[in-house]
This record gives C-alpha cells, sequence and structure tokens, in this order.
C-alpha cells in the first residue's frame, strides 16, 4: 500500500514538472515571437527611412536592434538552462536546438535593418535622386518572406515554411536586377556613383535578410518534419559505412 502511495506521489510530481516544463516552452516561444515582432518593425521603419531618407526614423531603428540584441541573448541563456536540466529529447529537443539558431537569424537581420538605416542616413545627405522603385519593390518581398517566416515558425507550418524557401530565388534575381541597373548608371552618369552605391548596398541588405527569413523556414521543417534540408541535405544519400573495395 505504502509502495502505491509513493509511485502515485512520483508520478503526480512527474505529471506536474512535464507541465511545467511545456509551459516553459511556450513562454521561449512567446519570447522568439516578440523577437520576431521587433525585427519586422525594425526592418519595416529602416525601409520607410530608406524611401523617405529620414535621419529621424533612421535612428530609431538603431534603439529597436538593442531590444533584439538583449532577447536573443535571453533566448540562448533559457535555451542552455534547458538543455542542460532537462535533458529533452526527439521534437522539445529539436525545438530548442533551432530556437537557439532562429533567435541568432533574427538578431542578424536586426543588424541588416541597422545597416538599412545606415544608408538611409548617407542618402539624406545626396540630392533627391531616382532608383527607390525597385529597391522599395525589393523591401516589399523581403518583408513578405519574413512574415510568412515567421508565421511557420510559431504556427509549426511547415508547408507555408516550404513556400518560403521556394520564393527566396525571387529576391536573389531582384538583387542582379538591380545591381545590374546601378552598375550601368554608374559607369554613364558619375554624379550618381553615392546614390548608387547605397542603393546596391541596401539590395544586398535586402537579399541577406531573405536569406536569413530562408533559414529560419528551414528551421520549422526541421522541427515539424524531422528532416534538415539546409543545402539540400535531404537528397543527399548517406555515405556507406566502412571502406569499398576502392578504400582498401
Amino acid at each position: 500500500m505504502i509502495r502505491e502511495i509513493v509511485f502515485a506521489e512520483s508520478g503526480a510530481e512527474a505529471h506536474r514538472m512535464e507541465r511545467h516544463f511545456h509551459h516553459d516552452l511556450h513562454t521561449l516561444q512567446d519570447r522568439l515571437g516578440e523577437m520576431a515582432g521587433r525585427v519586422e518593425t525594425a526592418l519595416s521603419k529602416a525601409l520607410e527611412a530608406l524611401s523617405r531618407r529620414d535621419r529621424a526614423l533612421a535612428r530609431e531603428v538603431v534603439d529597436e536592434d538593442i531590444a533584439i540584441d538583449r532577447i536573443e541573448l535571453e533566448v540562448e541563456r533559457r535555451c542552455l538552462d534547458f538543455l542542460g536540466l532537462q535533458q529533452p529529447v526527439a521534437r522539445d529537443l529539436r525545438f530548442l536546438v533551432a530556437s537557439i539558431r532562429v533567435s541568432n537569424y533574427l538578431e542578424r537581420m536586426g543588424d541588416h535593418a541597422v545597416n538599412l538605416a545606415q544608408s538611409a542616413q548617407k542618402l539624406a545627405s545626396l540630392p533627391p535622386g531616382k532608383g527607390m522603385t525597385e529597391v522599395a519593390a525589393m523591401g516589399e518581398r523581403t518583408m513578405r518572406m519574413l512574415r510568412d517566416a515567421v508565421s511557420a515558425w510559431l504556427g509549426h507550418d511547415a508547408p507555408l515554411a516550404k513556400r518560403v524557401c521556394e520564393s527566396d530565388a525571387e529576391i536573389d534575381t531582384l538583387k542582379a536586377q538591380i545591381f545590374a541597373k546601378f552598375s550601368s548608371q554608374m559607369v554613364h552618369d558619375p554624379e550618381t556613383v553615392p546614390q548608387s552605391l547605397e542603393l546596391v548596398l541596401a539590395s544586398r541588405n535586402l537579399e541577406r535578410v531573405a536569406d536569413l527569413a530562408t533559414n529560419v523556414a528551414e528551421e520549422t521543417i526541421f522541427v515539424a518534419e524531422a528532416r534538415v534540408i539546409k543545402h539540400h541535405a535531404d537528397e543527399i544519400p548517406e555515405k556507406a559505412s566502412g571502406p569499398g573495395p576502392a578504400g582498401r
């Protein structure tokens, strides 16, 4: 009878600890959601500052980046605590490992938003010129990729994550078109060089944000389906164990 009571109490305690663990995982996901929201705000402000050549708005992006950096450190610490103390397995383990990487991707997106804001500040000191249309269009598509990647991560939506990965090629094409246009413009009109260089740099930062959004989408698939698709790893056959005849 005493043994049965002990087993019942042990089971209740284990159940309580499991509920507490998963509550903490949900809290971690909420913090990542907040971090992603700040990144989206920073990128949106950076693009608007770039379009309007608004120095004040560009400075706000730097403030957002400080908050983003702090959340990344918090997320990493929480994940390491979970891994060291809870010894999670299966999906929970994949989620924690992926969360560390996702927080890093988001932090780097914040850095690229700062780079865009710095370009906006430099453009503010130059005479008005043309060429923002293409960069603005690329920025809009990049924002859409970011939002979809975050939605996929927060909603554990692998099909949406796959669509994000497929859309990255469109961003690469836009960047190539912008580079070709402004390279030609700089050759034919040297006076446009300062502005053209900043817009080319802006397109490069947007392309990096899109790449990082793709990385977030890949982590979503890793957690949801236990598949690594980065560098098409799921298409690479495993090497046979042991040397073959030619290896002797």
